[in-house]
């Protein structure tokens, strides 16, 4: 035994030599170098453990003319895919001087082999060791291309989201020196959408690869940028203050901002920036990222060009997420509540109809104010959920009102998602039909804006409506795409005067005439004309002279709960008193 191992050791020490120089080779460094160099280590001593196995059995079991040498197919195999191609030659030539001139064909008889029986045992072991070594090979090369496009953005070529992290949360690790910081910085494409409907999905692509190559040249090679979704781009940098931070959001904002040329057409996009701190603004790449996220939102409900993450802000972002799960649940827990604001005829006082305005008492936060969760529905979809919930409940109301003898018509908003498709209005219709109230009941009031937004699918919707005899107010008039010669084109019978109209209307002679000229176009147009936040006397008298067909305001009446609205018709125009506060720019539902 002992001479068995006085002929093993020099082979397996040079053997180990040499798989240990192969796996030195092999060595990187970096974040990951310590685990991976360690198991290559291991790789190559276990491989010589196996040949010197191999090896002790082929001596044992009599030499080289038993089976035992294919024994040594099992290091050279292991090696090409433990340590690589190189691994699995350089262990069958091993293999092949191990199990050559020295080891015995019969160790009893002490025969040795044939110089050509060691020859091609040597190379049907360097053919099985260069075969691995290709399977090896190509292995590497499918991996390497699954990773590039696991790790790549497949339009614009790009690192994803991916590797931003897998580049990110090292360098968390060890952050800069001499008080340097690490930034993250995220910049959002916004119109994208414009231009993929206009020119198609082929050159909505083509704009982001261009603006892809104009983000690469702003960053070097040591700081690219990444595509982590669609239309968002982030670049990680070493930075000394915030203000560096702020300087390469710019210079990336400058290069998208650029008009680009798409099938003979210049198309400019828009983009907002938003700028995360390490550590200030969070400790991991999961935390940076959440943070950056939540600047630019920041920045694209501003209209900023920039936001670096605060904290507060952040809680308050955090806080409308969890209100937004809270809407969801609203309308089926009995949490909305409809407050009814009068609308009356200016000529003599008589209320003539009423707006329902949508009220959201939540269970721990008590009421909440229109402005805080309608645009946030609306900015999400969920609006027309609610707007659903509106109508049922007003048409519902309705019925209740006639029976009761009052013959009262009701206005509902509608918003521009809710115009996107016909289900709403398909159901509005089905409710009427089915209360048994006439359509001319229902007033549907919507902004000029919101019909721009989705104007070939809501111009007819509404006609549909107004063909079956509900009233189209126009609402808001005088803000955003306002223009009387637009409304020709559109099925309105009302048109809502902003209430931005009645403040300082006795003195500034300008607003004025602009709202004489407005009143009088409105009815050359055969439009009623209402006027909103009518909250003095003044107003309303400046209104009356103007000819202004009829009125809504806090002089009138605040909107208040149904209950409260019978209590006021019943007093015969009497403001209820204050019972529902809110402002008066908050009154939508």
């Amino acid at each position: 035994m002992l001479e068995t191992a006085r002929f093993l050791q020099p082979e397996v020490q040079a053997m180990a030599n040499a798989l240990t120089a192969r796996a030195a080779e092999r060595r990187i460094s970096g974040p990951q170098a310590e685990g991976l160099n360690k198991g290559s280590l291991l790789s190559a001593t276990a491989i010589v453990l196996l040949l010197a196995l191999a090896t002790l059995t082929v001596y044992l079991t009599g030499g080289t003319q038993s089976a035992a040498p294919h024994l040594y197919y099992i290091p050279i195999i292991s090696a090409a895919f433990l340590i690589g191609p190189g691994g699995g030659i350089v262990t069958a030539l091993a293999a092949g001087l191990l199990c050559g001139p020295w080891m015995p064909l019969d160790v009893a008889s002490g025969a040795p082999q044939d110089l050509a029986n060691w020859i091609i045992r040597g190379g049907a072991f360097l053919l099985v060791g260069i075969v691995a070594a290709l399977f090896r090979r190509d292995i590497d090369g499918r991996i390497r291309k699954f990773r590039e496009f696991a790790l790549h953005n497949p339009v614009t070529g790009l690192p994803n989201r991916a590797a931003l992290e897998d580049r990110l949360a090292p360098r968390l690790d060890k952050p800069p020196d001499d008080g340097r910081m690490l930034a993250l910085v995220k910049v959002r494409i916004t119109r994208f959408e414009e231009v993929v409907s206009t020119l198609g999905y082929e050159q909505g692509e083509r704009l982001m690869r261009l603006l892809s190559d104009r983000l690469r040249e702003t960053q070097s090679e040591d700081e690219p940028v990444h595509n982590i979704n669609h239309g968002r781009f982030a670049v990680i940098a070493e930075i000394g203050t915030p203000e560096e931070a702020v300087k390469i959001a710019r210079r990336m904002l400058d290069s998208v901002h650029r008009p680009i040329l798409l099938d003979g057409i210049p198309v400019t996009v828009g983009a907002h920036a938003g700028i995360a701190l390490h550590p200030a603004h969070g400790g991991t790449a999961s935390e940076l990222l959440r943070a950056v996220a939540q600047a630019t939102e920041m920045a694209v409900e501003r209209n900023a060009d920039c936001v670096i993450f605060d904290p507060e802000a952040g809680e308050q972002y955090r806080q409308k997420l969890l209100l937004l799960s809270d809407i969801r649940a609203a309308p089926r827990t009995g949490q909305l509540l409809l407050y009814y604001q009068p609308q009356t005829r200016l000529a003599d006082g008589q209320c003539v109809g009423a707006e329902a305005l949508l009220r959201w008492c939540h269970p721990a936060r008590g009421m909440i104010p229109p402005n805080q969760f309608i645009p946030l529905a609306e900015a999400t979809g969920l609006i027309s959920p609610l707007t659903l919930w509106v109508a049922r409940t007003a048409i519902r109301q309705m019925r209740l009102w006639q029976d009761a003898g009052i013959d009262m018509s009701i206005a509902i908003n509608l918003s521009a998602r809710d115009l996107d498709s016909k289900t709403i209005l398909r159901e509005i219709e089905g409710l009427l039909h089915s209360h048994k109230i006439a359509p001319g009941k229902l007033t549907l009031e919507v902004t000029e804006s919101a019909i721009m937004q989705s104007y070939h699918t809501a111009v007819p919707l509404l006609e549909h409506m107004a063909g079956i005899g509900c009233a189209i107010a126009i609402d808001d008039f005088g803000t955003g795409y306002s223009s009387l010669a637009s409304l020709r084109k559109l099925p309105a019978t009302i048109l809502k005067l902003d209430g931005s109209f009645c403040i300082d209307l006795s003195a500034d002679v300008r607003q004025r005439q602009i709202v004489r000229s407005a009143i009088g176009m409105a009815h050359e147009l055969g439009l009623k004309v209402l006027a909103e936040g009518i909250e003095t006397e003044e107003s309303l008298v400046e209104m009356r002279s103007l000819g202004c067909d009829e009125g809504q305001g806090y002089l009138i009446s605040r909107p208040v709960p149904e209950a409260d609205f019978r209590a006021w018709l019943d007093a015969n125009g009497k403001t209820p008193g204050q019972t529902a506060g809110g402002s008066r720019g908050a009154e939508r539902s």
